[in-house]
């Protein structure tokens, strides 16, 4: 009995010790602000938040726009993806902002999407856009994503909004507003490329010289000097040491070179978390179910009902991230224009942590794969454990029966050979 008692304590506090040394830890990042200013360029984190999820800390996406366009005295360029006319709401009070800058004389430009151009709601709004003097539309020659707004070569969002209601109101979606003359004149390069659709455009000959931030973009109509989208992404998460963590709409687990890096971070000990959009969940790509089999690797999707989980963004080490347009699949990364901005800083990411945590400890969020409690795999190791140790014990037990039948075999042997009796 007190064996039994003494083997079932002893394989309970193994289980223990066990699941404290191997569990993985998710090391998380206090919130410090959602802006930073650093060599004249200021850069904030802003956010279009589903209900109950918004951070009074964080400017939500319409503001921002609106707040862009109302200061803007020269120029507004656009890149656009998708685009809805409302009669109300902050969509249409945006657009109305638009009109009213282009009343006072703000040359405006707007770069759409060709297939997105081709919807008749959307080809109205264009048109009536186009129709304005200081307003000029032009459709882009190939696949486009990006979203982005430049105003006065000064200022600048980029990020992962469309221009619609459920960007503005209900989404989850992820920007960046940048003020910086260095900043807004390298995106104004990448949109001009666009525009013209010539690639060489003056200003960067010896290349992007600030290291702590840049702008990326997937290499459609883009200058020569610009990052490249899927080097930049695999390239942080090849940086990881402790966490990546990715709140993106899509991942198809194309290209492969981005599924090896995430496999690989997670092979090293990096914790990687990522939530997709519900949408594109595992009935898409069945693959995730056998990706959250790592415990390393995190997975859950986001149900916004008729919203949806629209940001891209990767946070590695609550310190670097990129934050844009792209989506983690085979277009996003070498066909269609995207957009975005990479930085190395720790404010900024806190950001972006706090908007990642609050959502994947939402309602809202669902594991493709749960990882067990851990009582139930402190039971589970102490079960193994058990069964080992009884066997051990048994096997002992055993050896030692075994061992004492030959000592009294040989001893037997010994006393006939002494009394006389050998052969």
């Amino acid at each position: 009995m007190l064996l039994s008692v003494a083997l079932v304590c002893a394989s309970f506090a193994v289980a223990v010790a066990i699941y404290y040394l191997t569990t993985p830890r998710y090391p998380t990042y206090p919130f410090r602000g959602s802006f930073v200013t650093k060599d004249s360029i200021t850069v904030k984190i802003v956010e279009t938040a589903p209900e109950g999820l918004d951070n009074p800390n964080i400017q939500n996406t319409p503001d921002a726009w609106i707040e862009l366009v109302e200061n803007a005295s020269e120029t507004i360029d656009m890149e656009i993806y998708t685009i809805y006319k409302r009669s109300s709401g902050p969509i249409a009070d945006f657009h109305n902002a638009i009109y009213s800058a282009a009343a006072r004389g703000v040359r405006i430009r707007m770069l759409i999407d060709n297939e997105i151009y081709q919807y008749q709601e959307t080809r109205a709004l264009m048109d009536e856009f186009d129709a304005n003097e200081n307003i000029e539309v032009r459709q882009f020659s190939e696949p486009m994503h990006s979203k982005v707004i430049i105003v006065d070569n000064r200022v600048a969002y980029v990020g992962s909004a469309n221009q619609s209601h459920t960007a503005m109101e209900s989404n989850r979606e992820v920007g960046l507003v940048v003020r910086s003359s260095e900043l807004a004149r390298g995106l104004e390069a990448i949109f001009e490329a666009g525009w013209t659709g010539d690639e060489n455009q003056p200003g960067f000959e010896n290349g992007w010289t600030i290291q702590w931030i840049y702008p990326v973009a997937t290499p459609i109509k883009v200058p020569a000097w610009v990052a490249d989208t899927e080097k930049t992404i695999i390239g942080l998460i090849n940086s990881a040491q402790h966490t990546v963590r990715v709140p993106v709409y899509v991942f198809s687990g194309r290209p492969l070179t981005l599924r090896d890096a995430v496999e690989n971070a997670a092979a090293r000990g990096v914790i990687v978390q990522i939530m997709v959009d519900a949408d594109y969940g595992p009935s898409e790509y069945p693959f995730l179910m056998t990706l959250a089999d790592n415990p390393n690797i995190q997975i859950k999707t986001i149900d916004f009902g008729y919203s949806s989980a629209h940001s891209k963004v990767v946070v590695v080490d609550g310190e670097r991230a990129y934050v844009g347009s792209a989506n983690w699949s085979s277009s996003s990364m070498t066909s269609r224009r995207e957009i975005g901005i990479a930085f190395q800083d720790s404010t900024l990411a806190s950001a972006l942590e706090s908007i990642f945590n609050t959502d994947w400890e939402s309602s809202y969020a669902k594991w493709i794969k749960e990882p067990p409690g851990p009582l139930v795999q402190i039971l589970t190791n102490a079960g193994i454990i058990l069964v080992v140790l009884v066997l051990g014990t048994v096997a002992v037990l055993y050896w030692r029966r075994a061992k004492s039948k030959h000592k009294k075999r040989k001893w037997i042997a010994e006393l006939w050979a002494s009394s006389g009796h050998e052969v």
